[in-house]
């Protein structure tokens, strides 16, 4: 597995890839614009091309461009989901320009619309998306199944795919933290074991793009998102040393969106690679 973190772009690309190699990331996730703003500033492309090459030449890889917070593909609401699917394309016509080639999104929620509707909202979006640039694939990121979420198991991203009629650019991101409150106890190598099948039964391996790697602070199947550090929350150590070490995850970035606190990112990292028989 390679290691990063989501690194902030608030005072430059280059800065930002500065401090992934200050923290020795062999991969990055990062936004291509505000992640809480529907309006998107052009990207600078002479950056955005610096940016490029010098994460080849630094060898971080792979570049995770992930689209902003504010998407809802599943949304019901016309003007929300118009903006969700126009924003997740323009995510991914970025990404080449800056090296990368996989965009992550969040499922989103129906808001009550109904889990066949919200599904359906999703392929549109998806679909059009995927006509923004033909070299990038999309990964549906599960959620914590909370609320009216949509895609919080895999047999759920499953028939997301299938709708999508198995299209090739179309994979799946999963988020330990995530995963722990959606049910699928990952805190030991037993559970562990039984996740990675049940990707390999319902979605195929194959499809599996991205780990986020996250403690959580929210009990098993309490459906509630709550990230915290590396071997401090209820996953721990014993769970993260099955995860990071799982045949299934050896070829895997592994993207670190612990709170930002201090020197949290360095210190979660250490770990990381202290748990990994890779990095040893």
């Amino acid at each position: 597995m390679r290691f990063g973190v989501h690194i902030r772009t608030d005072r430059g690309l280059l800065r930002a890839l500065d401090q992934a190699q200050r923290l020795g990331c062999e991969t990055v996730q990062l936004f291509s614009g505000s992640p809480t703003r529907w309006a998107r500033k052009p990207l600078d492309m002479q950056e955005a091309l610096c940016f490029a090459e010098k994460a080849r030449s630094l060898d971080i890889r792979p570049i995770i461009v992930h689209a902003p917070y504010l998407v809802n593909p599943a949304s019901p609401d016309d003007a929300v989901w118009n903006k969700s699917r126009d924003a997740l394309a323009d995510t991914v016509a970025r990404t080449p320009s800056l090296g990368g080639d996989l965009v992550v999104t969040h499922i989103g929620s129906h808001k009550g619309a109904g889990w066949q509707q919200g599904v359906g909202r999703v392929v549109q979006a998806v679909r059009h998306a995927l006509a923004a640039d033909d070299r990038v694939t999309i990964a549906l990121e599960l959620g914590a199944g909370s609320g009216t979420g949509v895609g919080a198991r895999f047999d759920e991203v499953a028939q997301i795919i299938d709708r999508l009629a198995g299209h090739p650019r179309v994979a799946i991101a999963i988020d330990t933290a995530h995963l722990y409150a959606a049910g699928y106890d990952v805190s030991n190598p037993q559970g562990v074991d039984a996740m990675f099948a049940d990707i390999r039964r319902l979605v195929g391996l194959d499809r599996l793009r991205l780990i986020h790697l996250n403690d959580t602070l929210a009990e098993l199947g309490s459906h509630r998102d709550r990230h915290h550090h590396i071997g401090c929350g209820r996953i721990g150590r014993e769970g993260f040393r099955a995860i990071v070490n799982h045949p299934a995850s050896s070829d895997l970035p592994g993207i670190i969106e612990t709170p930002a606190e201090r020197d949290w990112d360095e210190r979660n990292l250490r770990v990381l690679r202290s748990l990994s028989r890779r990095a040893r």
